[in-house]
């Protein structure tokens, strides 16, 4: 648990002070590891590596904001950004935000809060009951109560690894970029926004590289900041390009939407899971399929069914065309050698298979009856995963039921239209990057 609140001379909140001094035992009685010891840590114009890493490794965080802290945001909003971009990449579930001292939330966003507001108020969102914040003006010892009756709503805090190990692996190259040519670095960081203090952290190089990594995956959603920063490090990343642009790429692309992706919990089941996904381009399942498993390697192979080709009049039907279209398919999406039939079928030990076809391509009666028929044929593709792309107009559930796939899953929230434009922008920007460099 990171506790992070303003405690310099000049800027001393004593309802913020208080409230540290009453939240610590409780927290610790109640078995929370607490970090709050950040003035000692805050030193000169760079923070110690220790407050850092403890910024980056917590499981929870509360930010505590007084009138007076505003005076000197600079350490606090520091802090806060890091630990809201954690939180964005679902990579620390709980901060929670806590506004003292009759603080003015205005003027709070105009010294660059706003983020920590926006999380507030998704506090009402969750499926737990709602502990509304109280006023501004409550005391010290109502604010105290109303945090920890929050986490006690959360139940076991654990921040998600493989986001952690997929920032990591990002870190990696920008390690090297920095070996190679720091002031790059530098550039591609101001290319997101970072400016001032936080210019100041990178040239100081503590934990700069996993800041940078979070960084360019929340810049994903916006797609040309990134785009502008990952070209900046193409001279010093020669032919580790790619592979960073591989791993940022699926940034954009939400969280909530892509666990929908993920398998069903029952194992029970004994048909595929057919995923309803409001889409315009195949690529966009495979964004939203390794931002679901967090980039793990080797973890999902998807594969997309061509385009119906226009051929001459047949008495093959639908159904029997698509069946067959679909056997080339899933031969090379479960790796089945040439010389075996799609009956040896198996699934591959930590590999999730993704078959996407397009409603624009094959009707949803036929769909459903051909993902049936497999699954009935094939007893290893139940645990295929068929994404059916509806661009245009998604199926409502009685027609869903009425296909029999009343368990189909419709991706929620689907990619705005906006959305899907910034996407496709930055994944062409990035594949003009990749073709000039050879």
């Amino acid at each position: 648990m990171f506790i992070s609140y303003g405690s310099g001379k000049d800027q001393k909140d004593q309802c913020v002070e208080d409230a540290v001094k009453l939240l610590v035992p409780e927290l610790k009685q109640r078995g929370y590891d607490v970090f709050y010891d950040v003035e000692s840590l805050r030193l000169g114009d760079v923070w110690a590596e220790e407050l850092y890493m403890e910024l980056f490794e917590c499981d929870a965080a509360i930010v505590l904001l007084g009138p007076k802290t505003l005076e000197a945001p600079e350490w606090v909003r520091r802090e806060t950004e890091v630990l809201v971009s954690r939180h964005v990449m679902k990579n620390l579930p709980h901060v929670l935000p806590g506004l003292m001292g009759g603080l003015d939330p205005n003027q709070a966003r105009r010294v660059g809060f706003g983020p920590l507001f926006r999380l507030q108020a998704r506090i009402q969102d969750r499926v737990t009951p709602y502990n509304p914040p109280p006023s501004k003006d409550s005391s010290v010892a109502v604010f105290v109560t109303w945090i920890l009756e929050e986490f006690a709503h959360v139940g076991e805090v654990a921040r998600n690894e493989e986001v952690f190990e997929w920032a990591g692996r990002i870190a990696d190259y920008l390690d090297k970029a920095t070996r190679t040519n720091h002031k790059r670095v530098l550039t591609a960081a101001q290319r997101l926004g970072l400016q001032g203090d936080d210019l100041q952290q990178i040239r100081a190089r503590i934990g700069s590289d996993i800041l940078l990594a979070f960084r360019l995956l929340a810049a994903a959603k916006e797609g040309e900041r990134l785009a502008q920063a990952v070209a900046e490090l193409r001279p010093v990343l020669n032919g580790s390009l790619a592979g960073l642009v591989h791993e940022v790429l699926p940034g954009w692309a939400d969280q909530q939407a892509a666990e929908c992706f993920l398998p069903r919990d029952d194992d029970a089941s004994d048909r595929a899971k057919v995923i309803v996904f409001p889409a315009r381009l195949p690529w966009m399942v495979d964004h939203h399929v390794r931002r679901a498993l967090c980039m793990k390697p080797m973890s999902w192979h998807v594969s997309t069914m061509a385009e119906e080709p226009d051929l001459p009049w047949s008495e093959e039907s639908p159904a029997d065309r698509l069946r067959t279209a679909c056997i080339e398919q899933l031969r090379d999406l479960f790796r089945v050698p040439p010389w075996q039939t799609l009956s040896a079928v198996e699934a591959i030990p930590g590999v999730l298979p993704y078959l996407v076809v397009n409603l624009q391509d094959y009707d949803l009666e036929t769909i459903a009856e051909v993902v049936g028929l497999l699954v009935e044929e094939f007893e290893g593709l139940k645990v295929l995963n068929v994404v059916v792309l509806a661009p245009e107009d998604v199926p409502e559930p009685k027609e869903l039921e009425g296909c029999g796939l009343a368990d189909a899953v419709v991706v929620h929230p689907s990619p705005t239209d906006a959305e899907q434009r910034r996407a496709y922008q930055l994944y062409t920007a990035m594949d003009d990057l990749l073709e000039q460099c050879g």
